[in-house]
Parts: structure tokens; sequence; C-alpha cells
């Protein structure tokens, strides 16, 4: 084939994993993966908005990441469950970062309490609503934007083991938070699919269990036995997540899209 690429004709791959003069989001950025891959993609050299409802925290985070790294960060207040919240999460990254170029659209939550056949409809509607249609508005809101400026971007989601696997709680089954999370799956195929002709990738990771600070309320005896059912007998690091969301929102994926990679120690490998 005449199209074939030379030795020495091979693009640098230390120039496509950079994000150096990239604009970012990332919501859910108060929790522990969001920060951490925040802090991972402002290291590869892109601005970043961190957006959560946690705002305080979120500016926190900014500020630190902004002096560690020398890039420019904002927090932005943003419910991904509200329409509105979503456009002007958009409108003010877009002003103050001057564009949107790539997202991780991060943001979730699990139940209080066990999430099994017997929870109820309001903490369904709500679990639902954060994990799922707040995860539909951010790939909606962020890929109209880029595709009415004729751009092509990024954008990883977050979904889980959940979505490949049902979780198991003292006997009982997750019901809830893997229905979502399978959505999420779903999703990025559907929208990857269907914005791909604009030039935008959508793909997503599907963490394991991690100390992340989301399961701050599940028994520490509990999170031994999730350590235990993973190949590799341990629970991952916020330092295991950021480099698989930063490589996705790269260019050195710019062949992969609607793809799920799985960041569990081996845990679906069951």
């Amino acid at each position: 084939m005449d199209n074939i690429v030379k030795l020495n004709e091979l693009d640098s791959i230390r120039e496509k994993f950079s994000l150096k003069g990239k604009k970012a989001i990332v919501t859910g950025a108060g929790g522990g993966i969001g920060r951490s891959t925040a802090a991972a993609l402002a290291e590869m050299g892109a601005d970043v908005a961190l957006a959560d409802v946690r705002i305080e925290r979120a500016r926190e985070y900014a500020d630190y990441i902004a002096g560690k790294f020398g890039v420019r960060t904002i927090a932005v207040e943003c419910d991904v469950t509200e329409e509105e919240q979503v456009e002007k999460l958009i409108e003010k990254t877009d002003a103050a970062l001057g564009t949107i170029d790539i997202v991780h659209s991060n943001a979730g939550a699990i139940g209080a309490g066990y999430d099994d056949g017997d929870i109820d409809f309001a903490s369904w509607r709500r679990l639902m609503a954060i994990n799922l249609d707040g995860m539909f508005l951010v790939n909606q809101k962020v890929c109209q934007y880029l595709r009415d400026r004729g751009k092509g971007g990024a954008i990883v989601n977050t979904a889980s083991i959940s979505g490949h696997v049902i979780n198991r709680t003292e006997g009982r089954h997750s019901v809830c938070y893997p229905t979502a999370k399978a959505g999420v799956l779903h999703l990025t195929k559907g929208m990857a699919a269907d914005f791909c002709r604009y030039g935008i990738r959508v793909n997503s990771v599907s963490p394991g269990n991690m100390v992340s600070g989301i399961h701050h309320e599940i028994p520490g005896e509990a999170m031994d036995a999730m350590a235990e059912d993973c190949v590799m007998k341990r629970l991952g690091s916020m330092n295991e997540i950021g480099g698989a969301v930063a490589f996705l929102l790269s260019d050195a994926a710019s062949y992969i899209t609607g793809a799920d990679l799985l960041v569990d120690g081996g845990y679906c490998i069951w």
C-alpha cells in the first residue's frame, strides 16, 4: 500500500501524549477521581475547569493545581442533573479559558445505604439522575458545542466495573448503580457513533474498587472483601486512574472511540 507510514515519518508519541494548549472540563472534580484526573490533565499541559456541586472544595483543588502545574484553572459550581447549569458550565469555561477541547464527564454518586432490590423509588430516581441523566447532559451539551464550532474534541465518561458486573453487598446485590453505569457504557457508544462525523471521540473508563472517597461510608471489612475479589488482591489508588483518562483524551488515542478501558486490577477477569 502506498500510504504506509515509513519509520522516519512516524509522529512523535511524546507529543501525542501532551495536552499542552488544550482546554479541559472535569465534572465531579471535588471527589477523589475528579481531582486526580484534573491534576493529571494539568500536568500534561491543559488548562482545566473543575466543576462540582461542592464549590469550595473545587476552588481549593483548582488553586492547588494551578499553583503546582502553572496552568489556568477555574472552579464552577454545577449540578449535572440540571440542564441550565450544564449549559452555564460550558459558557463559563469558554469565556474563561477561550474554548473547550476535552472533557472528563465524571460526576457520579452511590447510595447512602445498600443499593439492593428493595431500594426506594426516590433513591432510584436520584441515583439515575446523577449517574446517567447527568452524564447524558454533559455529553450532549459538549458535543453540540464542539460541533457548532466546527472543531473536534474528546470526551471520557466515568463508567464502572458495575456496568460490567453486579456488585455484591453482604448477601444482597446492587441494582440501581450497575444499571446506571451499564447505561453509561451504551451512552458512550451511542454518542461516539453519532458525533464521530464531527471529529469528536467519546470513550469511557471503568474504575474498579478504588480508594477514591466515594466509598467512605462502606465498612472496612466490606472494602477488604472487595480487594480479595480482585485478581491483584488489592484496591486501586488515585495514582492509577489519571493516566488512563489523560491517554484517552490525548491524540495518542486518536483512533479510539466508543471504547471502554477497564482500570480494575483484573476484577472483571473472573
